[in-house]
């Protein structure tokens, strides 16, 4: 992850954003950006039409998700029920595809619309990718192939690359290969998630220290960067958190993953 931080706040041995973000993670809700049209009545007379409301007089609109395209999801690939990406109310799929190389990472809606990602990342074993709606309504992607991970937004029915600081696209370290961090997750705050880079580094032979970043993702996806720190130092080494600091994942978002052979 990128090395721009704001502020730290240690919290002694109780790595408390991090112990939320491992342990009281509740469901990634769907959010995502809905396509729109106006609902009309029939006509009431040979000169006037008149348009249904909602409860606030503002023209009532109907949610229909991203339109279908061409492209369809490949047959024999993972995929997984995902959460409703494009505002229609119903959940979608997601897939990965290892047919060909690069790999394909994609989002099925249940309105008929295919989009993809090409995964240039090169790590030789298996890859993983999930998709969630962040507290802002951005749908992010992040996929990884065990050494770093890219993190992509889903906005307006098209996959967009947020930018970090450095002018390049934001990614993670996920095995402190730069020294940057070991893994990828999530953080409840208020209106929902928040992404999180970690970090967990070997101190005093058998303790860990552990480190949770919060990026904040813009709303039109184009860009991210890092927010605050919070670190827990003295983590013993069979604490579950310091495996899960090392992964990449949010809350209850399903992930697919190609097989790594």
């Amino acid at each position: 992850m990128s090395t721009v931080h704001s502020k730290t706040h240690r919290v002694g041995r109780s790595f408390v954003v991090l112990g939320v973000l491992l342990f009281v993670l509740t469901g990634c809700g769907a959010a995502g950006v809905a396509q729109s049209s106006l609902v009309t009545s029939s006509e009431t007379d040979d000169t006037t039409e008149a348009t249904a409301t909602d409860d606030a007089g503002e023209p009532a609109v109907e949610a229909t998700g991203c339109p279908a395209t061409p492209a369809e999801m490949p047959a024999g690939v993972v995929s997984a029920e995902i959460a409703d990406v494009d505002g229609d109310g119903e959940n979608d799929t997601e897939w990965y595809s290892e047919a060909s190389s690069p790999f394909i990472y994609g989002i099925t809606t249940a309105s008929g619309a295919t989009h993809t990602l090409t995964d240039d990342l090169a790590g030789p074993g298996a890859h993983s990718g999930w998709t969630a709606a962040l507290h802002n309504g951005v749908v992010v992607t992040v996929l990884d192939d065990g050494r770093s991970a890219s993190l992509h937004a889903f906005v307006d029915c098209e996959y967009v690359t947020p930018i970090g600081v450095d002018g390049r696209p934001y990614s993670f370290d996920m095995q402190n290969l730069r020294g940057n961090g070991t893994g990828v997750g999530c953080l409840e705050v208020e209106g929902g998630l928040e992404l999180n880079g970690l970090q967990v580094a070997e101190k005093h032979g058998d303790t860990y220290a552990l480190m949770a970043t919060g990026i904040t993702v813009s709303e039109n996806g184009l860009s991210a960067m890092n927010g605050y720190t919070a670190v827990s130092g003295s983590v013993p080494e069979d604490d579950s958190r310091v495996t899960a600091a090392q992964t990449s994942s949010c809350a209850n978002a399903a992930v697919v993953s190609t097989s790594g052979q």
